[in-house]
């Protein structure tokens, strides 16, 4: 072989080398940048949750501080504007009109009773009810102990009447 066959193969190789580190040199510089970018973005978010964090307890800390010290759900609370909105107002003057109100500069109105019902016939009278027979002496059952002359059985005592 000729030495400058083998020096231009060198210098081939080399050169497929440097066009190779040089990509993967791109590659990470081009992730880092990424990198980079993604983290200034969550850092800037958590900047902005943490800004309005801190301003929402600075509120209540001078709500508190204005109530005279007491911190309670009344005072550091978020104060609500619209309590009693709660989207029926089209249906009030509809349910006051069946309940019979009215406003205080409207005339009276005649009150008429509503239309009667039918109503079914009274039912038939009940039969007369059929006497309960009378249970049957049976003997002690065998859980229970025929009751002795000592005296520790109080079962026949009636412990309220005392």
């Amino acid at each position: 072989m000729n030495p400058e066959e083998d020096l231009a193969r060198l210098r081939h190789k080399l050169a497929g080398l440097e066009r190779e580190n040089g990509d993967r040199m791109y590659l990470v510089d081009n992730r880092a940048t990424k990198a980079i970018e993604e983290t200034q973005a969550a850092g800037d978010k958590l900047k902005q949750e943490t800004s309005a964090a801190l301003a929402a307890r600075l509120e209540q800390k001078r709500r508190a501080e204005a109530a005279g010290g007491w911190a309670t759900e009344s005072t550091v609370g978020e104060k609500v504007e619209d309590d009693g909105d709660f989207g029926f107002e089209e249906d009030e003057s509809e349910n006051e009109r069946r309940a019979g109100y009215r406003a205080a500069d409207e005339p009276p109105v005649a009150y008429r009773p509503p239309p009667p019902t039918p109503q079914a016939p009274p039912p038939p009278p009940a039969p007369a009810p059929v006497p309960a027979p009378v249970p049957e002496e049976r003997p002690a059952g065998r859980h229970r102990r025929a009751a002795r002359g000592d005296d520790d059985d109080f079962a026949e005592t009636d412990w309220l009447a005392t």
